[in-house]
């Protein structure tokens, strides 16, 4: 006999724990006591105050170099542009040249004289609140060469703006007198020229001076460092030596998961104790 089918609903009630809502920060109480480890604070190098000493000396000298070759590149670039200063003044100085060719000639020497002034500005090296311009400056560069208060040098070429050469050459006897000018008559491009030259040896001379001066204290201030840590019983590693080390870890890090995985195969198959003993070796 068939029992007869109620009309009314059945609730069914599994209780399923409820999940937290999304986005629900959940709070965990810690209740143990156990003291966490911290991980241990890196020791801090100290350095001495003949240390500090010689960096300053390196950096000084670094600064100088910086200010020597920055003035060079630029210097370099000025002698291109007299090139076709003397190019341009020696086709204005033609007085049969047409009106429009000798507009667009002066034109193209403007330009050339304000590329000069903004090349010579490039020639200026910041360090911290100090401005080095080895071309323009009216002093020179005062550098130090080590600990015991030796200075080097460096002069400046202390020259005018765009080498003293005239802002225009409105006609043929302007671009003469511009040719015909001696060396030593300020504003002639002779007189340019000379001073770039003059400049050039000079720099090179002053860049070989402090190279050899900044090799010298970077040697001895290792030197330094080196006593200092013998000193203190540290031991000096090169970084060489430190790459070396990591790289040779790194393949016996690689070397011990293949054999991991090679004798862990192993095991699986066989299940020999020898197996598993050597494996728990490399764990």
């Amino acid at each position: 006999m068939v029992a007869p089918v109620s009309n009314n609903p059945v609730l069914i009630n599994p209780q399923i724990p409820s999940a937290p809502a999304p986005n629900t920060a959940t709070t965990v109480n810690l209740t143990s006591t156990a003291t966490v480890p911290l991980a241990p604070t890196a020791t801090k190098k100290t350095v001495s105050a003949e240390t500090e000493r010689y960096t300053a000396v390196q950096q000084s000298l670094a600064n100088a170099k910086s200010a020597v070759t920055t003035a060079a590149t630029a210097n370099t670039k000025i002698d291109e542009s007299l090139k076709q200063v003397r190019d341009i003044a020696t086709k204005l100085a033609d007085d049969t040249l047409g009106t429009k060719d000798r507009e667009k000639l002066q034109a193209d020497y403007q330009k050339l004289r304000e590329d000069m002034i903004k090349t010579q500005d490039q020639a200026t090296v910041k360090n911290g609140n100090q401005k080095t311009n080895l071309l323009r400056d009216e002093k020179a560069l005062n550098t130090a060469t080590n600990t015991r208060g030796g200075q080097l040098e460096i002069q400046s070429s202390q020259s005018a703006k765009a080498l003293a050469l005239p802002e225009k050459l409105t006609s043929a006897a302007d671009a003469k007198a511009l040719l015909q000018g001696s060396e030593n008559q300020v504003g002639s491009l002779a007189n340019a020229e000379k001073t770039t030259r003059d400049t050039s040896v000079r720099l090179k001379k002053a860049e070989a001076n402090v190279d050899q001066k900044l090799e010298t204290s970077s040697a001895v201030a290792k030197a330094v460092q080196r006593l200092e840590t013998a000193k203190n019983g540290g031991v000096e590693v090169s970084a060489e030596r430190e790459q070396q080390r990591t790289q040779a870890l790194e393949k016996a890090r690689e070397t011990s998961q293949l054999l991991k995985s090679q004798f862990g195969g192993l095991s699986q198959t066989n299940n020999s104790s020898g197996s598993n003993s050597l494996l728990s070796l490399l764990r």
